[in-house]
């Protein structure tokens, strides 16, 4: 979207294409970005050929294809939680929620595909919830013999044959550490994806996701009436919760739609929540 303008329920949405669209109301869905890890120059991302970031070890795993630079299968993998994330020198206090429970799947499918693969995971807090993900956790640990650091790292090192040195802290011990590894992962966290705020007068919070209405009473609604929020559009969420909010979003818009019968004068998709609204 280019352009919104009016108010509710007479908006015109301008798309990118200039095709201009009539809504009685709007939900703001527009996800994430993930955290850029050039950011963190002290892990080398985009310097060191054999530092990536989470998304594109999934990409690695998806196509079953886990490889270093050099096209061999690593022995040693390293995964660094909280990468973006509860770091107030990028100015992101917030946990990104998923990011530790996503380590630990990841962890195992590496395992998985490479059984003689060493996995350690450096973390500042285990920070795992929901239903079954303890249980994954320690799984993880127990049945694959994946290796849990707490501890900070300060910086990795290219050597010569391509592996990264890494210096760390064991923060329960506090002693200084080194480990070499063949692939270093970043577990990039969430950033706020602001893209519409000025096309659609929304506000931003301190942490740069849309600002909700009131954050406990009214969590779908925006500051400015007719426009709905949805999904990790506030703020990191896992995929259950993005479905779930994205429902409640939806509800909240007919419910506001049908508190004015003048707001489905104007078009089909109007007299289809209508209907919806009758219904329930």
């Amino acid at each position: 979207m280019t352009e919104i303008n009016g108010a509710a329920p007479h908006f015109t949405v301008t798309t990118s294409t200039g095709e201009k669209i009539e809504a009685a109301s709007i939900i703001v869905a527009t996800g994430y970005h993930h955290f850029d890890a050039t950011l963190k120059e002290e892990y080398g991302y985009g310097v060191y050929d054999n530092c990536i970031n989470s998304v594109e070890l999934d990409a690695m795993l998806k196509a079953k294809n886990l490889q270093t630079k050099a096209g061999k299968p690593p022995k040693k993998v390293a995964m660094i939680h909280c990468v973006g994330s509860r770091d107030e020198k990028v100015n992101n206090n917030y946990c990104s929620r998923v990011c530790c429970t996503n380590a630990i799947k990841v962890a195992i499918e590496v395992k998985e595909q490479i059984p003689d693969c060493q996995v350690y995971c450096l973390y500042m807090d285990i920070r795992v919830f929901g239903r079954g993900y303890e249980e994954l956790y320690r799984t993880s640990q127990e049945r694959f013999g994946v290796q849990f650091l707490r501890g900070r790292l300060s910086e990795a090192a290219e050597q010569n044959d391509g592996s990264l040195l890494m210096r760390l802290e064991d923060t329960l011990t506090a002693k200084p550490m080194r480990l070499t590894v063949d692939l270093l992962v970043l577990m990039v966290g969430m950033e706020g994806n602001s893209d519409l705020a000025e096309v659609a007068g929304l506000k931003i919070g301190c942490d740069r996701f849309y600002a909700t209405a009131h954050q406990q009473y009214s969590n779908n609604a925006s500051h400015r009436e007719g426009i709905f929020l949805a999904g990790a559009a506030t703020g990191p969420k896992s995929i259950m919760e993005s479905i779930t909010d994205g429902r409640s979003a939806a509800a909240e818009m007919v419910s506001f739609l049908a508190s004015n019968p003048a707001n489905f004068a104007l078009s089909m998709n109007g007299q289809a929540v209508a209907t919806m609204a009758a219904v329930k």
